[in-house]
């Protein structure tokens, strides 16, 4: 049994490979440098995990040494594997050499990857002995060797997605994110894109995103392609139907009609999800009408548009978008669900190298929020940036929404409080970001509950 130690393994990511790398026989210890639920969740599964910045049993037992994007290549625990002779990867790179031994479906793009993999994986599951792989809590706790097939989500963040060679490959849309690691280049992005379509032998793409789209020109065979725009795509989405418990449509595709498809979310972007996890279900030999079947069970993942509670007529939605694309389609979604109700935005941006890279453009989507509320930066594990703030974030969306109410609260927490007396009965709220926003949602209930507003 071969000893792997896992460095950041609190992350969601992480995590999630430290339970595939002990499913497949391996030993696995970790570190990361403070406690959370998660690594509670990891020792309540006899994995090993230190607290601190330093592994203190690193010896040459070990075999490998898997890192996340939270440590840095001059990490004391890498440099010590280093003269050790220990191999090193990162989270992708083993991630990928484990997965290509299955036929795999890996789900590529700036957003909806989440959502597109556990779809997938609901939709095989129901079929196939299958292993899914995601950035974040999910339904499917277990890997098996014996899997039929692997679904991923993958990431270019850090361009270890290449290592990837999918069987199908789903791409969602390409936007400016993480251009930090492409030397801030969007063409460096796009042609890794590019690259990994060419080693996938079915390429499911996004007729709705023109950067998709730039991409699929250049790959001759094996494209399959899905719309809401354009009746000539593979699969064609239309007469939508937005409803306070989810979305209802029709389909077509290659000749066959589908009619009153429902799905249990909001948006058409989550429809657009829905189409590629079918066409790549129908690749894998699942027909398109026991694939329709599947997402009619089918919920979505933790904090993506997830109904947390409703209470004195006032309904709070917990989300992870925090890219303005993201929030834009999150807002859009809710307005159209939800066309009578004054949408309260709770925003928490994410890390100073997205705003840093973002600047204004944070602000565009708050056009479709009544009432905003922001809040400072999570951080992650990133340093600040010299006139990244919160504050600076606020003036943006000021400039951008003159006449709305916009208030800044630097510290999360004070936010319950504020609220007592500003909401009414009939309000959406809405939080928003990836961090650690959505520890709100129950003292903003107890609130409700004790004043009722």
């Amino acid at each position: 049994m071969d000893k792997v130690l896992l460095l950041g393994i609190g992350g969601s990511g992480m995590s999630r490979l430290a339970l595939l790398m002990k499913d497949f026989g391996y030993e696995v210890y970790g570190l990361d440098l403070k406690e959370n639920d998660v690594i509670k969740d990891l020792k309540s599964n006899n994995i090993k995990v230190d607290i601190g910045k330093r592994f203190d049993y690193l010896d040459g037992t070990f075999k490998l040494v898997v890192y996340s994007s939270a440590f840095v290549e001059n990490d004391v625990n890498l440099i010590k594997a280093k003269n050790l002779g220990i191999k090193i990867e990162r989270r992708g790179e083993t991630l990928a050499r484990i997965s290509n031994g299955f036929s795999s479906v890996v789900v590529s793009g700036t957003h909806g990857k989440t959502t597109t993999t556990t779809m997938v994986g609901h939709i095989f599951n129901k079929s196939f002995r299958v292993n899914v792989y995601i950035g974040g809590e999910t339904e499917f706790k277990n890997f098996y060797k014996d899997a039929r097939f692997f679904v991923i989500e993958s990431d270019e963040s850090d361009g270890t997605f290449l290592y990837f060679n999918p069987f199908i490959l789903i791409i969602t849309n390409i936007d400016k994110d993480h251009l930090n690691y492409y030397n801030w280049d969007f063409e460096n992005l796009e042609k890794a894109f590019l690259n990994l379509a060419q080693k996938s032998l079915y390429k499911i793409v996004s007729m709705d995103d023109e950067n998709a789209c730039s991409i699929a020109k250049n790959i001759k065979n094996n494209i399959i392609y899905y719309s809401l725009e354009d009746g000539k795509a593979d699969m064609f989405g239309y007469n939508l139907r937005f409803l306070e418990n989810g979305i209802r449509f029709d389909l077509k595709y290659r000749d066959n009609t589908y009619k009153d498809i429902f799905l249990r979310a909001f948006g058409e972007h989550n429809v657009l999800n829905a189409m590629a996890s079918l066409i790549a279900s129908n690749i894998s030999g699942i027909s398109i009408k026991d694939g329709i079947n599947s997402i009619a069970t089918f919920n979505l993942p933790k904090r993506r548009m997830e109904k947390k509670w409703e209470k004195e007529g006032i309904l709070l939605i917990d989300d992870h978008a925090d890219h303005p694309t993201e929030v834009t389609a999150t807002l859009s979604a809710l307005k159209k669900h939800f066309p009578e109700r004054r949408i309260v935005s709770i925003y928490q941006p994410h890390r100073y190298t997205r705003v840093s890279a973002l600047k204004e453009r944070i602000a565009e989507p708050f056009y479709l929020s009544d009432f905003i509320i922001l809040t400072d930066i999570f951080g992650a594990f990133e340093e600040p940036i010299e006139g990244i703030s919160g504050e600076k974030i606020y003036d943006w969306v000021k400039i951008l929404n003159p006449k709305k109410e916009v208030v800044f609260i630097k510290d999360k927490r004070d936010i319950p409080g504020y609220l007592i007396g500003k909401l009414k009965s009939g309000d959406l709220l809405v939080l928003l970001g990836p961090g650690d926003i959505g520890t709100i949602s129950g003292e903003i209930l107890d609130v409700i509950e004790k004043s009722k507003i």
